[in-house]
């Protein structure tokens, strides 16, 4: 840090930090300062995630800010990254029956709203990854959906914001906040000098509550849960290094090819206090179990690599994203569940019109805006 005062400061360099990073300096506010507690960045979920662009959805607000968010992806500005982001390798969701038939119910209004998809029979499925065997009605192909390159887009990013002005403090950790006449003005940080701040964003992933109640702001329940991957050896005599990524609704896995081996979610949601979450065996063995019925012949004999990360909710599973509403100065960018890096080009320019301009035209922000939570507990 080379001054005291800032226009903002954004506590949390992970992708929600970055992204707002970026699409502020692209409505020219480049006085920004990033606040990373760790000593290296993606240091938890951004660096911990599945690196997927999966845009069905089946929570309305999450499924209108993925496809808002996933033309960056696949065609970002000229400027802004060195390598592409997206390896559009599909994605194949399988349905139990019940939402199977939901799917099919709604399939003229998804295309309605952009998603280009096929709704395909098991043999259909199967015949596109012939491993599959039965336990599922039906299937959507993705096939603009696939892999991203986590690292390049935050590192791109972070780096046209700095180049626009913003700083990065990594090892620095919020101690606590001051007002002036009632707003947020201050961050004290743990041994370092206290910055002023025009506005502080609450861009803290897992942390994010903890940071609220330190500012005071609206008591809105942030809440981390603990999702768990790991990686096994494919089949020596089986080619699945182009396969999609396979979500399976009625098995709460999926797996996708991850550099020469395939990696496995149990999909596990277990809510967890703000950590360094680990693994738990007994939630891999169930996945493992349960990946036996979907796909026998991939069962593991050895498991390579584990790791888990945390993904945040709010109590309606939607982004907070906008100014609380009984703390001025003080804005949320927190909740992004399991999409935070797939719907970050939409919601960091989202959050960045609201700071500039007190609106977007984009989106409708009260669907994701802190207030709506007061909203409901008055009434």
């Amino acid at each position: 840090m080379s001054r005291t005062r800032y226009e903002v400061v954004i506590v949390g360099a992970g992708i929600a930090g970055a992204s707002l990073a970026y699409f502020l300096a692209r409505r020219g506010v480049g006085d920004v300062l990033l606040l990373e507690r760790e000593a290296n960045l993606a240091y938890h979920s951004t660096g911990r995630s599945a690196a997927s662009l999966s845009t069905l959805d089946t929570h309305p607000t999450l499924f209108a800010l993925k496809l808002l968010a996933a033309p960056f992806f696949a065609s970002p500005p000229a400027d802004f990254s060195a390598h592409p982001l997206l390896e559009p390798s599909g994605v194949l969701q399988l349905f139990g029956a019940e939402a199977w038939a939901s799917i099919e119910r709604q399939a003229d209004a998804l295309r309605g709203a952009g998603l280009r998809f096929d709704l395909l029979s098991p043999a259909a499925a199967r015949a596109r990854v012939a491993a599959l065997d039965g336990g599922f009605a039906g299937a959507a192909w993705i096939p603009g959906d696939g892999r991203i390159d986590v690292h390049e887009i935050l590192q791109s990013y972070l780096r046209h914001a700095r180049a626009a002005g913003a700083e990065l403090a990594l090892e620095t950790e919020v101690a606590s906040f001051s007002t002036t006449a009632g707003r947020l003005s201050a961050v004290a940080l743990r041994n370092r000098d206290e910055v002023e701040a025009g506005l502080v964003v609450d861009a803290a992933g897992a942390w994010a509550g903890v940071i609220a109640r330190l500012a005071d702001a609206s008591p809105i329940p942030i809440v981390p849960h603990r999702r768990t991957l790991f990686t096994f050896a494919g089949p020596a005599d089986l080619d699945f290094r182009h396969w999609p990524l396979v979500a399976s609704e009625p098995h709460s896995i999926y797996f996708t090819p991850e550099a020469g081996e395939l990696m496995l979610s149990p999909m596990d949601e277990e809510p967890i206090e703000p950590c360094d979450p680990s693994p738990d065996d007994s939630v891999i063995a169930a996945a493992i179990e349960r990946f036996g019925a979907l796909a026998p012949t991939l069962v593991p004999r050895v498991i390579r690599r584990r790791w888990s990360g945390l993904r945040s909710f709010s109590p309606d599973r939607a982004h907070v994203v906008g100014e609380d509403p009984r703390r001025p100065g003080f804005f949320w960018l927190a909740g992004q569940g399991g999409c935070g890096i797939e719907t970050s080009p939409a919601v960091g320019r989202i959050a960045a019109d609201l700071i500039v301009d007190g609106r977007t035209a984009i989106f409708d922000a009260s669907r994701i805006a802190p207030a709506r939570f007061l909203a409901e507990a008055v009434g």
